[in-house]
């Protein structure tokens, strides 16, 4: 049966939306932060590091980065003691993203068998990102968190 244009949950098998969020980071912002070199470690892991790379589009890359944590942040409702660096986003081979996340936000997210939809994308001057956090039934098959 067609809901609003959507299929219902119940017949395609798809989970139910738990949160969605979603940032848009000033380009510019990361670059200045960038400059301090307690930046990247407090915010990145080394996996990341790699992921981003060097050139004249790594500050996009960067940036888009951290404006998805912050949209998985949002998605959750915020979760007290987590540090930035327990949200690990590298690129698959088809360019999209994998997050892998621990701490506890990653409890959480396990506890309520989440799944993280992640995109982002950058222009000129900003990062956007947006995440969907989806209940699903086939959690445990699930790559995204670490267990």
């Amino acid at each position: 049966m067609m809901r609003g244009g959507l299929t219902s949950h119940e017949e395609n098998g798809a989970g139910m939306i738990h949160g969605i969020g979603v940032d848009a980071t000033e380009i510019a912002r990361i670059a200045k932060a960038l400059e301090n070199p307690r930046f990247l470690p407090r915010i990145f892991t080394p996996a990341e590091s790699l992921s981003v790379g060097d050139g004249p589009e790594a500050v996009r890359r960067w940036a888009a980065r951290f404006a998805a944590k912050e949209a998985l942040i949002k998605a959750c409702g915020g979760i007290r003691g987590s540090r930035w660096t327990d949200i690990e986003i590298v690129r698959q081979e088809h360019h999209e993203p994998l997050v892998r996340v621990k701490g506890p936000l990653g409890v959480w997210l396990q506890e309520r068998q989440l799944h993280i939809w992640m995109s982002f994308t950058h222009e000129r001057l900003y990062a956007i990102a947006m995440v969907v956090l989806e209940k699903r039934e086939d959690y445990a098959s699930q790559p995204d968190m670490e267990r």
